[in-house]
């Protein structure tokens, strides 16, 4: 044979077994979760996702990270592949497709101490208060239906801020009374900041896109990923990876 029919048929077959690039943007203000710092991709999740496409020698992961907010509306659209870390919510169904839990979260309720020792009865006796959430945070799935239902019915008022940063300092200054998040995010540079009640248990996933016409690989995509996930979880491989955060 030609020894140019040979390199051209080696190129030809390294191109049909490459692996399939697969862009996965996260929260770019979720610490220590997934964060953005210096450009890069950080964070609890992120660390995860890498240890799990090092596992899936069919794909190869890049990380992107943006507010959450956009991400869900990318997701929606089918502009990208898929999000993380959303918890799960019936009617996020109807747009993405929740992969395999990934993580288990405890949101609480952070405020100032003096606030948090005339509080004991969540939601009820945070009525007439307002609260601080990221933007684009699901106030139920974060808080609960009470909590929801609190807000609509306007026995608790709404604000948001870009990050957890934004809506810590909003608690600091009067603007809220409360913040709701996980249990880990960083309150270091907000000392006066207290850990309160549990508010709720939630596990992060990849959220991906239903509207997947233009990613043929989906379906191998999602079963690969959720095999590896569940394996990981069973081998101790995210607790390990958690344990570093804590």
């Amino acid at each position: 044979m030609n020894i140019k029919v040979l390199i051209l048929a080696f190129v030809v077959s390294g191109n049909l077994f490459a692996a399939q690039v697969i862009e996965l943007f996260g929260d770019k203000n979720y610490p220590p979760y997934s964060y953005e710092e210096k450009g890069k991709a950080k964070g609890v999740y992120v660390d995860i996702l890498q240890e799990a496409f090092a596992q899936m020698p069919n794909f190869n992961l890049k990380l992107k990270m943006m507010a959450y907010k956009r991400a869900i509306n990318m997701t929606q659209e089918g502009l990208i592949v898929g999000f993380f870390p959303p918890y799960y919510g019936v009617e996020r169904t109807k747009w993405t497709k929740f992969s395999e839990p990934i993580l288990g979260e405890t949101t609480i309720v952070f405020a100032k101490e003096e606030t948090l020792q005339k509080r004991k009865n969540y939601p009820k006796d945070f009525y007439g208060t307002t609260l601080c959430l990221n933007r684009g945070f699901n106030q139920s799935l974060l808080g609960g239906e009470n909590l929801s239902k609190a807000i609509k019915n306007n026995k608790i008022k709404l604000i948001e801020g870009d990050n957890n940063q934004a809506c810590l300092s909003r608690v600091i200054r009067g603007m809220a009374d409360f913040y709701i998040n996980d249990q880990l995010i960083d309150t270091k540079k907000f000392p006066v900041i207290k850990k309160g009640m549990k508010v709720k248990e939630n596990f992060g996933h990849v959220g991906f896109t239903l509207q997947d016409k233009n990613y043929p690989f989906m379906k191998d995509l999602q079963k690969e990923f959720n095999a590896t996930i569940k394996k990981m979880k069973q081998n101790g491989q995210i607790a390990k990876i958690l344990k570093k955060y804590l």
